[in-house]
């Protein structure tokens, strides 16, 4: 099941994202808070498509309406769907949102999620919050975390250690990242091939590897870069338009 979170902030435009969206059609949405006007958008985009990959209306609509510009959009939706919250409150839409995915996929606090279930959080890029961006990428720290957050023109995904993975569709100036999570400086290790410096050169602590590319070798040969993560876990940001593949570790 890929349970898609539609939240507030900066969001990739709905074009985008059709190829991610083409092998990760949503079957169960959640919006939270503006980012229902985010699902507005990308809803009308993608059903104008042949495919007609989405869900003409959320499954579950969250939120305290602090940031939603236009709170009548609510009437046009179900009210069952529809749940409210205090805005005085110490988590984020985004948090409760992930929180009600779990519940969804009964992970919550447990390690039993199905390699076909996936959480995709789109949007809660950029803008004015730095204090909100800080916060959602701490969560890929938590039991809330999401397995890819779609973040302006940026993709993250969350690589659990022991995982394998391969980047095809690389453009030469395409930056690659390697982040470790909030929770951890130190620690871990990361095997690449086809990188310009590959993991062996990687910081042993803070971000193992900022503003790394593909290989001019691999670049001509038009080989995928392949990364694996050893002992602990790891965050893969990747531009839009590179596409990921799991492998068998």
């Amino acid at each position: 099941m890929n349970i898609v979170i539609f939240t507030g902030g900066y969001a990739p435009k709905a074009e985008l994202t059709v190829d991610f969206f083409k092998t990760h059609k949503p079957d169960f949405v959640i919006s939270a808070d503006s980012g229902l006007e985010t699902f507005e958008t990308y809803s009308e985009f993608f059903n104008s498509l042949p495919e007609k990959l989405f869900l003409s209306e959320p499954n579950l609509i969250l939120g305290d309406w602090d940031s939603l510009s236009q709170k009548s959009i609510l009437k046009k939706y179900p009210s069952q769907i529809i749940e409210n919250f205090n805005v005085d409150k110490d988590y984020t839409d985004t948090e409760l949102a992930l929180e009600r995915a779990h519940e969804k996929l009964g992970t919550i606090s447990k390690n039993n999620k199905a390699d076909s279930d996936m959480i995709i959080l789109v949007g809660a890029g950029g803008g004015s919050r730095i204090d909100h961006l800080l916060a959602v990428f701490d969560l890929f720290s938590t039991d809330l975390k999401p397995d890819v957050w779609l973040s302006g023109e940026q993709f993250l995904y969350f690589l659990p250690k022991e995982s394998s993975v391969k980047i095809f569709d690389l453009k030469n100036d395409d930056i690659v990242s390697v982040l470790r999570l909030s929770n951890s400086r130190a620690g871990g290790k990361v095997c690449s091939n086809g990188l310009e410096w590959e993991g062996g050169l990687f910081r042993s602590e803070g971000v193992p590897s900022l503003s790394n590319r593909i290989s001019k070798e691999y670049f001509l040969k038009n080989l995928p870069v392949s990364i694996k993560t050893l002992e602990s876990d790891f965050v893969l940001v990747l531009p839009y338009s590179a596409r990921l593949e799991w492998e068998s570790f």
